[in-house]
């Protein structure tokens, strides 16, 4: 088992983990920013609920580009560290906004999400990224 472990862990080879991550992120991130214009009316109130007014519906079509832009760069392996930040922001607002007025999976969906992104910060893209140019880990 020790033998497994000082394998998987090898820094000397990409990674598995930021694979993982990275994938399991553009399956949550994608559908999410998907639904902002397939339920845009939907989404507008609730931005609105937020407390959003009147740019209810500029902000949800913007956090639907990031969502889906960003969860595709990142399952591509593209940019990963500054594509995860922006998420981590867009995550931060989610929890300044959604957690603070509906609480619920508004508030512990965003903190798994920063931990996840913050995995692919640290890490970079691992195994199968398209990104080039830079040391993989």
């Amino acid at each position: 088992m020790n033998r497994l472990v000082k394998w998987l862990l090898d820094p000397g080879r990409p990674s598995w983990a930021p694979l993982a991550a990275r994938l399991a992120l553009a399956v949550v991130f994608v559908p999410a920013g998907i639904g902002k214009f397939v339920n845009h009316d939907d989404y507008i109130t609730r931005f609105e609920r937020w407390g959003f007014g009147s740019l209810s519906s500029q902000i949800s079509i913007l956090v639907g580009v990031v969502e889906v832009l960003g969860g595709l760069l990142l399952a591509f392996g593209v940019a990963p560290r500054p594509v995860a930040l922006v998420l981590i922001a867009n995550m931060i607002g989610a929890l300044a906004t959604a957690g603070r007025v509906d609480g619920g999976s508004d508030i512990w969906l965003p903190l798994v999400l920063i931990v996840v992104l913050a995995l692919v910060v640290a890490l970079g893209a691992g195994r199968f990224a398209l990104q080039s140019g830079s040391r993989r880990r």
